[in-house]
């Protein structure tokens, strides 16, 4: 699968901030206008003799409505861009609200672990521990909106729709990292790593190193996950212990 560009860790945090100071500096530009048009003399001292009805009226008339156009227009797009990144915030936690409680949900001998960081790369957001191994769970609007552009993805961030590489991709690159990780480390034992996306459907085809379901199905894919032997309980702790030790601070 192709991989146009790859996010930094942050990426989506920081173009959130800035499309929201963007609207607000917008907004705050555009009331400032229509103010200036309304409530002040601007108008008068921009076109001299225009408040004496001599010929310049016309261009004064000209500049008053091309400053309320103006104004309106910076207002509406600020105002815009400030309800964008307000739901884009809202829709995320509502989101990982719902994650969070679907792993919750999940009882007897699994734990989750959140933003471990391995090899000095972005944090994984989700590490499922149980008798099966590790499961990493990504979640699509966890990393911003998808969509598919032609045989590419792109994702939404506070400047637009930029290139992306393939929500699949990502999870089964986060799932060899974590092998890598944990094969290069002081574990005297085998973990098995699994991988899944967390999409509003199904739709999406799978990949064989990564499933693709919904929130409601993620207490039936781990429950569905073979169990390894030989990951008894003390062995589960050790790799808690390490992953907690890796946790993005």
């Amino acid at each position: 699968m192709h991989s146009p560009t790859r996010p930094r860790p942050d990426d989506h945090h920081t173009n959130l901030a800035i499309g929201a100071l963007l609207g607000a500096g917008l907004a705050a530009a555009g009331l400032s206008l229509a103010y200036m048009a309304i409530g002040t003399p601007l108008v008068t001292r921009l076109v001299p003799g225009a408040a004496t009805g001599t010929d310049p009226f016309a261009m004064a008339v000209l500049v008053w409505t091309l400053t309320l156009i103006a104004g309106g227009a910076m207002l509406t797009s600020g105002t815009n861009r400030l309800a964008s990144a307000l739901a884009a915030v809202r829709d995320r936690t509502r989101r990982g609200s719902m994650v969070a409680h679907a792993l919750a949900a999940i009882a007897g001998e699994v734990q989750t672990v959140a933003n471990v960081v391995v090899e000095g790369g972005r944090p994984i957001p989700a590490l499922v521990v149980g008798p099966f191994g590790i499961a990493i769970v990504h979640d699509m609007a966890f990393a911003g909106s998808f969509r598919r552009m032609g045989n590419g993805w792109e994702t939404r961030t506070g400047g637009g729709w930029v290139p992306a590489e393939h929500p699949l991709d990502r999870v089964t690159r986060d799932v060899e990292r974590v092998r890598h990780w944990l094969g290069h480390g002081d574990l005297d034992f085998v973990v098995r790593v699994y991988g899944a996306l967390i999409a509003p459907d199904t739709s999406l085809p799978r990949s064989p190193s990564c499933a693709v379901i919904t929130v409601d199905q993620i207490p039936g894919w781990i429950a569905s996950l073979p169990r390894q032997r030989s990951l008894n309980a003390g062995r589960r702790d050790r790799l808690v212990s390490r992953l907690r030790g890796s946790v993005r601070a």
